[in-house]
This record gives C-alpha cells, sequence and structure tokens, in this order.
C-alpha cells in the first residue's frame, strides 16, 4: 500500500509541527467528549433513552424527529464527520504503525460514522431495535478515534529518536 507521502513522519517533523497535531488530536478529544456528555444529558445513553429521543416519549411528552429535523442533522453531519475522520486517518498515515492497523481503524471508524448516520433513520421509522446500530456505531467512532489519537501522539512524545535521524541522531 502506497501512501499519500511515505517521506513524512510525525516522529520526524520538529516540535512546531507536532505542537499543531497535537492541539488538533485535544480539540478532538474535547469535542468527542463534549458529544459524550451532550448525549448522555438528552437520552442518559440508555436504548430505551435514544429510542425516545428519535420516535418520541409519552413518558416525557416528547414529539417524534420530524423528517426534516433528521434531514437537518443528517445534513450537518454528512458533510463534518467524513471530514473530521478524514483528518484523524491523514495524521493515523503520518506514524509507523501497520499498514494493516491503519486500514482497519480507517475501516472501524468509516463504518462507525456511517452506521451512526443511518440509525436515526433506521430507530425513527424501521424499529426502536435499531437503538443497537447507533451504539455499535458510536463505539466503532470511539475505538477508532482512540487509537488515532493515542498512536500518534505517543509517537510525536514519547518515543525518543526520530526515524530519520539513525541511532545517534538528536532531535532540533
Amino acid at each position: 500500500m502506497r501512501n499519500f507521502n511515505t517521506r513524512f513522519r510525525l516522529r520526524d517533523s520538529d516540535r512546531h509541527i507536532r505542537l499543531v497535531y497535537t492541539f488538533f488530536l485535544l480539540l478532538m478529544l474535547a469535542g468527542f467528549a463534549f458529544s459524550f456528555f451532550w448525549a448522555h444529558s438528552m437520552t442518559g445513553l440508555s436504548p430505551q433513552g435514544i429510542a425516545s429521543h428519535y420516535r418520541g416519549s409519552d413518558a416525557t411528552f416528547g414529539e417524534p424527529m420530524s423528517f426534516r429535523e433528521l434531514a437537518e442533522i443528517t445534513h450537518f453531519h454528512l458533510f463534518t464527520m467524513p471530514v473530521v475522520f478524514m483528518i484523524l486517518v491523514h495524521v493515523l498515515y503520518l506514524t509507523s504503525v501497520s499498514n494493516r492497523l491503519k486500514v482497519v481503524t480507517t475501516w472501524i471508524s468509516f463504518g462507525g460514522v456511517t452506521l451512526d448516520l443511518v440509525s436515526p433513520w433506521l430507530i425513527s421509522y424501521v424499529s426502536p431495535v435499531f437503538v443497537l446500530t447507533m451504539l455499535t456505531g458510536d463505539t466503532l467512532m470511539t475505538v477508532g478515534f482512540l487509537i488515532m489519537m493515542v498512536i500518534p501522539l505517543y509517537e510525536m512524545w514519547i518515543l525518543n529518536q526520530p526515524l530519520m535521524a539513525g541511532k545517534h541522531g538528536k532531535e532540533e
């Protein structure tokens, strides 16, 4: 598998470039954490709470999400989520981990995004059982994100030796 640039690796970059990538990854972590807490406050992250969020509930006097609301949410997420995950995958591909891990992480992440995008429609119009599809998608996205965050941070800040410097090379 040929990557877009096999010469540049995060490990070889100077401190300023590593800081840019680090800040991006940390802001993405903050975004994921905020999304998690927001979802918890809306649904309790329970299957029943998620189903009620989309299908409505007599207990909370909640109305089901309309077609228009689902379309608006899907429209926004359909443009943003793939871009965010493409950037995260790009960062992972700048590391020296195996191509197999890179490819598996890519598929896990985009599979999770796909499940997360179709789940509200399936929950609303087919069956509340598709809450499991949403939770599976969210789990896959989270696992993918953690891999795409931890590995680059580890390579940039924990590993001492740049790849291109040789055994006794010093970083600038």
